[in-house]
Formats: C-alpha cells, sequence, structure tokens
C-alpha cells in the first residue's frame, strides 16, 4: 500500500482533533468546584469522580483494542464517540437533588470509558500507518490527548460563567459530538502491512512466542513484557504526581498566588505535549531503550532539583522536565508494544501494558496527597519520586539488555 491512497497526515491530524476533545477529561478540576457549589458534594467525592476515571483506563483501553483488533478504527471510535459525547451531554441533565453516584454513572464511567475508547482507535490506527516513523506519529497522537484539557480548560470556564456547568456540559457533549463525527469522514482504517512510499522495512529482529503477532496472553507470559510495564509504571508515576499536586505545591511551597500556579500549571501540560512528539522523533533516531534510559535521568534530576529549589524558577524548570518525560512515556510505549508483538494485536496488547499507567495514577497522585497532610509539605514525595525513576533506570538497563540478548538470538 501507498501513500498515493492514504493520506496518512491528515488520518494523523484527524486523530489529534479527536484526542484535542477526549483530552477534556484531564480539566476535571474546573468542573469540580461549580459541580460542588451546584449539588453541594464534598470535594473528596467530587475528587473520587476523577479518580474513578483513571481506575477504569485498563478496561477502556483493553476494550477498545479488542473492539479495534476485530473491528477496524473507525468502529472503535464511533462506539467510543458516542459514549464520551453521551457521557457529558447525561451529566449536563443531572437534576436538582441527584446523587453523586450519577456523576460518576455519566461522567466518569460512560464520557471515561468512551474517551479510552477513541484513544485506542486513534493511537492503534496511527501507529500501524508510520511503521517507518512510529515514535513520532505515536507522540503527535497522544500530545492530542495531552493539549485536549490545556485548550478546552479556558473555554469550558467561559460557557460555565454563561450557561452554568450543566448547560457547559450539555454544549460540549454536543460540539464533541459534531466534531468527532466530521474527523472520521476523512479517517481510514490502516491495511495489514501498510508501507509508505519510499520506505524499505528493516529485517524484523525480534522472537515472541507467535512470531510477530502475540496475543496478550503469550506477551504476558515473557519476562520482558512485566520489565516493559514496570518502565510504564516508574516512568508515569513522578508525572501524575506533579501534574496531580501542580497548583498546590506551587501555592505551598513556593508562595504563588492561585492564579500564577494555574498559569504554571498550564506550562507542565505544554511541556507533556511537547515531550511526547520531542522523545517520540528522538527515540527513533537513537533507539527506544537509550530514550528512555535518558527520559529517566531527566525526570530524576528534575525531581531532586524540586526538593533542594526555593526560586520560582527551579520549580518551573522540574515541572517542565517531569512534564515533558511523563509525556514521553506514554508515547513511547505504544511503538515498543507494536515492534515486539506485531500489530495484528495491537489494540488489546497495548491495553493490558497500560494497566503499569493506571497503578501509577491510582498510587502517586495519593501518595503525595497523603504525605502533605501528614508532613505538611512534599518533600518527602519528591524524593520518593527519585526513588522510583533510579529503580525505573534499572530496568531500563535491563529491558535494553534483555532486549539486545533477543536481536542477537535472531541474528
Amino acid at each position: 500500500m501507498s501513500e498515493q491512497n492514504y493520506n496518512r497526515w491528515l488520518i494523523l491530524a484527524a486523530a489529534v482533533i479527536m484526542n484535542l476533545c477526549i483530552g477534556t477529561l484531564y480539566a476535571w478540576s474546573v468542573f469540580a468546584k461549580p459541580l460542588g457549589a451546584l449539588f453541594t458534594w464534598a470535594p473528596p467525592a467530587l475528587a473520587l469522580a476523577f479518580t474513578i476515571n483513571h481506575g477504569l483506563s485498563p478496561v477502556s483501553m483493553i476494550g477498545g483494542g479488542f473492539i479495534q483488533d476485530k473491528l477496524g478504527s473507525k468502529t472503535t471510535i464511533v462506539i467510543g464517540g458516542l459514549m464520551f459525547s453521551a457521557g457529558l451531554i447525561l451529566t449536563g441533565f443531572l437534576s436538582e437533588g441527584s446523587s453523586i453516584g450519577k456523576l460518576y454513572l455519566t461522567y466518569s464511567t460512560l464520557a471515561g470509558i468512551g474517551g479510552g475508547v477513541v484513544y485506542a482507535g486513534t493511537m492503534a490506527n496511527t501507529v500501524k500507518f508510520f511503521p517507518d516513523k512510529r515514535g513520532l506519529a505515536a507522540g503527535i497522537c497522544a500530545a492530542g490527548y495531552g493539549c485536549g484539557a490545556m485548550l478546552m480548560a479556558p473555554i469550558a470556564s467561559v460557557l460555565i460563567i454563561k450557561y452554568g456547568i450543566l448547560g457547559c456540559f450539555q454544549i460540549l457533549g454536543s460540539v464533541f459530538f459534531v466534531v468527532i463525527a466530521l474527523a472520521l469522514t476523512v479517517t481510514k482504517r490502516a491495511p495489514a502491512n501498510y508501507i509508505p512510499d519510499g520506505w524499505t522495512p528493516p529485517v524484523v529482529t525480534t522472537t515472541t512466542p507467535a512470531g510477530a503477532n502475540s496475543k496478550w496472553t503469550q506477551m504476558i507470559s515473557e519476562g520482558i513484557w512485566w520489565v516493559i510495564m514496570i518502565m510504564l509504571y516508574c516512568g508515569a508515576m513522578s508525572g501524575l504526581m506533579v501534574v496531580a499536586h501542580a497548583s498546590p505545591i506551587g501555592q505551598l511551597m513556593f508562595d504563588l498566588p492561585p492564579m500564577k500556579a494555574a498559569f504554571f500549571v498550564s506550562v507542565i501540560t505544554l511541556a507533556n505535549a511537547f515531550g511526547r512528539i520531542g522523545f517520540g522523533a528522538l527515540s527513533d533516531k537513537i533507539g527506544r531503550s537509550n530514550t528512555i534510559m535518558l527520559m529517566y535521568i531527566v525526570s530524576a534530576l528534575s525531581m531532586l532539583n524540586l526538593t533542594f529549589t526555593t526560586c520560582v524558577a527551579g520549580f518551573v524548570a522540574s515541572g517542565i522536565g517531569v512534564g515533558a518525560v511523563f509525556g514521553g512515556f506514554l508515547c513511547l510505549i505504544p511503538p515498543i508494544i507494536g515492534e515486539r508483538y506485531g500489530m495484528k494485536n495491537f489494540g488489546v496488547n497495548y491495553g493490558v501494558t497500560f494497566i503499569g499507567f493506571s497503578l501509577a495514577a491510582l498510587t502517586g497522585p495519593l501518595l503525595a496527597a497523603k504525605i502533605r497532610v501528614a508532613s505538611g509539605d512534599y518533600n518527602q514525595a519528591f524524593w520518593i519520586a527519585l526513588g522510583v525513576n533510579v529503580v525505573g533506570l534499572v530496568f531500563a538497563f535491563l529491558y535494553r539488555t534483555m532486549d539486545n540478548k533477543t536481536q542477537d538470538k535472531v541474528r
């Protein structure tokens, strides 16, 4: 297949647009306060809505991956897009006196799973269209998701002021339905073994239980897969910890007013997006394992600096470093899974591996919150995150060693 029949860059652009829509789920902090004011729901109960959303990530990624592998990307995105849009719209129709359980059902579960299914469809299809630039393509696709909150948060804030929180959800859900539907008109399912014009595929150097197309049960039977999942956990934990607490860290430890602290959250989010693109492109040049080791070093140094710095500039520098690395891991794991275990079952295989991210989401932010309550600041959390990065670096060395041995066997 050639690019003459498939405009893969247009398809990638459509994927980015759809991921910008579902990235609104990360703008939860914009919705939480007005929802609490309207329904008198307590902050911990509202925070649980976001936690449930992350906790269901493996369900949406594995489910979306299964649909994508069996029925293709367009069907996957249609199903996920309908769930995501319907979840937001139904949230907008919550009535006075509604229990918070309804919010967990509409926003956390329906919209959350729907967004994950859309992401699974766009990511799986994108990496199949770019066998020559998997790192870059995965990074650009993932950057759309990462930038969603930064782009949609101010828009949502304006809508809340003008139409109220419920009206905001109704409008966003309706608009996203139309945008995703339009983006689908240019989305094409990647053909099997797609080869872009002018590119010669390298000699396959992977050995897996089923050759180049392992099922998830065969994948997890390999010791190296467990190393990959642990690398994802270690790489994501620091990023999630800082992203989830960036504003209170700035206010508590650097005396920033709330508005300035919120601005630095946007800076970190932007670094996250550029990290996905930059580290993804770099990995195409110097290799995945070398890039991952570099990212762990950057993240560890950033956490070390965050522990000792007393100035705002140091806080921003550490936030940018951690944010960029966090984004980098989300764009490097997809091509690693695709290259090692093949593209036939990529959707499910990546979804299963994504469990590492979910574990990081459930432990990193919660650990930081508990340490702040117990000690009054975040310093101990920073040291723990630094240690986790060092552990991740060790596993990255182990991964490179195991991967090199696999390739030597093939040669």
